[in-house]
């Protein structure tokens, strides 16, 4: 009885070893991708309480940025006896204080947002090789 060369070796067929490959490429792909969407969910999560830690801070900020602002325009009465100057002056000195203030942390949020993907990259690329190294080596088999 004659053999086919699909059939030797280890007696799996070209059919099944491709069958084989195709089942280890999409378990490596659904592997990857959840690696990939649990990276998103830290960065996501990291994001979200960095946003709401702002966001306190924001209101509390502003809370004594109103009283200090009320007791800066009170203190500005002996030097500026005009009420809608000191108010302005005041209002101008905050501004410029908060917009600093914001464009900082907003900067810092933006920083912190960007998602590490070094490691899933390096794990696909080795898992590639890995699968690369395999069919090579099957394939150098059924044809010895």
């Amino acid at each position: 009885m004659n053999q086919s060369p699909a059939a030797t070796g280890d007696g799996a067929s070209t059919r099944d070893l491709i069958r084989r490959i195709t089942e280890d490429v999409r378990t490596i792909t659904r592997n990857e991708i959840e690696l990939l969407r649990g990276e998103a969910r830290r960065v996501a999560r990291s994001a979200a309480a960095d946003g709401a830690a702002v966001l306190l801070g924001g209101i509390v900020a502003l809370i004594g940025l109103a009283i200090l602002c009320l007791a800066a325009v009170a203190a500005l009465a002996p030097v500026l006896p005009s009420l809608a100057l000191r108010l302005v002056v005041v209002g101008v000195a905050y501004l410029g204080v908060g917009g600093s203030l914001a464009a900082t942390f907003a900067l810092r949020l933006r920083r912190n947002a960007v998602p590490d993907l070094a490691v899933p990259v390096r794990e696909a690329r080795a898992t590639l090789q890995g699968a690369k190294a395999t069919i090579q080596e099957r394939g150098s088999q059924v044809h010895a």
